[in-house]
């Protein structure tokens, strides 16, 4: 093992433990690793900070600006008028009508904002009934872990270059995610869990739902029907352009977000403050951080030192199913402990390094990774959305196993099935 290696081992060490105790934003945590490798010679200045220009970042950057721009819209508005309709129903109707709710705004918007609209619908629940907020608030966490981003619309179809950013330097173009990829493993989990969730949810307990806690979710304010019509029209493109990449280029499907975040701010449809409060975003600086440790562990070779040595304590060439399971089950029981973005950014190299070793598809196992991550339900540290539920509906989470136990177990079931139909670990 020589100098670079040892130095790039330590770095890597530091950004586990910041990402294991999040004492640090993410974005500032991969920028630090940056900056650590050109002050230990292990990559030059214009390398270390080459994720500020790769195309995955310029690529995620405006689209988190634009799928953010559809909040503006009026289709928000009309998706709290369906659930006002709700108010009257009862039974399986309602619950299915706030499962599918609650999928339609997770793919709208970030995990928090999602639950706040949620929260003003559920807390006009009466505490006593079989429809008390905290199991209804609960609930609602869950299906927003199992449906964040999984379809590729809106904030979801920044989500395979997020995962693709993490392991990008230590693969080629081939092994990048494409635009359903996500979508594709993490199908089956949502059926299944949503399934479960409408069937299943008395299991859930009451818990003594906190009032204080749910601040007023304002409509934002309504814009002309030009500028709405002018968001869904960029937004259209912009999908059209990553259903046609083969046709049109990687270079040029990358750029269309930008253009038509352009397109928006010249004709005054964003204001330009608000556009770059997002573009300097944790979730940017996190991207354009993580692809280079992932190229750092490439140049040095300790990408290939993790690889084998994971490949090893698996067993040499060990079946995909075995593989896929290890994974999964890992990764499901880590986003339990840490936060669901940690998981993925920690994990998604280490999965890269192993698939390369052993010749597997690398997509396959690192989707093993990415989709469990969001199988974040089960304790309160899993991510922002159960920390509302559990603090919010004083959920205890030992009484809880009841319902999230027998979940967790059905989604990685589904998950593994799904991983080995659509993406062959050997395939």
């Amino acid at each position: 093992m020589n100098v670079q290696m040892m130095m790039a081992l330590c770095i890597l060490v530091f950004m586990v433990v910041m990402l294991l105790t999040h004492k640090l934003p993410y974005g500032v945590t991969a920028m630090i690793c940056c900056v650590l490798f050109v002050f230990t010679g292990v990559l030059d200045l214009k390398t270390a900070f080459s994720g500020l220009s790769s195309s995955t970042t310029l690529m995620i950057a405006p689209m988190i600006v634009v799928a953010s721009a559809l909040g503006k819209t009026s289709l928000i508005h009309r998706l709290r008028g369906v659930m006002g309709k709700l108010q009257g129903k009862s039974g399986l109707l309602l619950i299915a009508g706030m499962c599918g709710m609650t999928i339609l705004l997770s793919q709208l918007m970030g995990q928090v904002a999602c639950i706040s609209v949620m929260l003003l619908f559920i807390q006009t629940f009466d505490e006593d009934s079989e429809y008390a907020p905290s199991r209804l608030l609960f609930l609602v966490a869950t299906i927003n872990c199992l449906a964040t981003s999984k379809f590729p619309i809106g904030m979801g179809a920044t989500m395979p270059g997020t995962i693709t950013s993490y392991y990008q330097g230590l693969v080629g173009p081939e092994d990048y995610l494409c635009i359903t990829d996500f979508f594709k493993a993490g199908i089956l989990p949502l059926i299944v869990g949503t399934i479960y969730c409408v069937l299943c949810y008395r299991l859930i307990p009451n818990g003594s739902f906190d009032k204080t806690q749910v601040k007023d979710v304002k409509d934002a304010a309504p814009i002309s029907k030009k500028d709405e019509y002018m968001i869904f029209g960029v937004f259209a493109v912009i999908m059209l352009g990553f259903m046609f990449t083969n046709q049109l280029g990687s270079d040029i499907t990358n750029v269309i977000p930008s253009a038509g975040l352009l397109v928006l701010i010249v004709f005054g449809v964003l204001e330009i403050p608000e556009v770059m409060k997002t573009l300097t975003c944790d979730m940017v600086w996190m991207v354009a951080g993580m692809s280079v440790v992932s190229t750092a562990l490439s140049k040095t070779g300790v990408g290939e030192l993790i690889g084998q040595t994971v490949l090893n304590i698996l067993g040499g060439h060990p079946s995909g199913l075995f593989v896929s399971i290890v994974f999964c089950v890992a990764c499901a029981l880590m986003t339990n402990f840490m936060s669901n973005m940690g998981t993925m950014a920690l994990m998604s190299p280490i999965a890269a390094s192993t698939a390369l070793a052993g010749g597997m598809n690398v997509k396959a196992v690192v989707l093993c990774c990415c989709v469990s991550a969001w199988l974040a339900f089960v304790m309160p540290t899993g991510c922002s959305g159960t920390m509302m539920a559990f603090g919010i509906g004083n959920q205890n989470p030992m009484k809880t196993l009841k319902f999230t136990l027998p979940l967790l177990a059905l989604t990685l079931v589904a998950l593994i099935i799904g991983i080995n139909i659509f993406f062959p670990i050997y395939g």
